[in-house]
């Protein structure tokens, strides 16, 4: 019986081209968890952002009586801004007052400036004459 010259393995070639696929499959697997890792970190900032500027629209006014004005802060790498602005509807009450109030927070996400903003309308007492 005569022996066959091929044997029952791979030859080199089929070694190679089976390495290649697999490091191309690794390196999109690897991409994909590190556009997750960067979009995950843009999902937390954006999270403080607007939990920051719900919190900014719902301390305006608590303690003391609403005025218009700007004030603005810092919360780490967050810079925070509240607008408050009179609103003449000329259907309001003379013992009420009616504000749009507008919290802005911003921050840098590598180069790009990131911002999130909020607003409402709230009716206050009028301040005494």
């Amino acid at each position: 019986m005569p022996r066959s010259r091929h044997s029952g393995g791979f030859s080199l070639i089929e070694v190679l081209f089976a390495l290649a696929v697999v490091g191309l499959a690794l390196g999109a697997t690897a991409g994909v968890f590190g556009n997750f890792g960067m979009g995950r970190a843009l999902v937390d900032d954006a999270d403080h952002a607007l939990a920051l500027a719900e919190n900014t629209l719902a301390e305006a006014g608590a303690g003391s009586s609403l005025a218009p004005g700007e004030r603005a802060g810092r919360d780490g790498r967050f810079a925070w801004q509240l607008a408050v602005a009179r609103i003449d509807d000329g259907e309001t009450p003379a013992t009420l007052r009616l504000y749009r109030l507008e919290a802005q927070v911003a921050w840098r996400d590598g180069l790009r400036e990131r911002r999130v903003v909020l607003s409402t309308v709230r009716l206050a007492p009028a301040p005494p004459p």
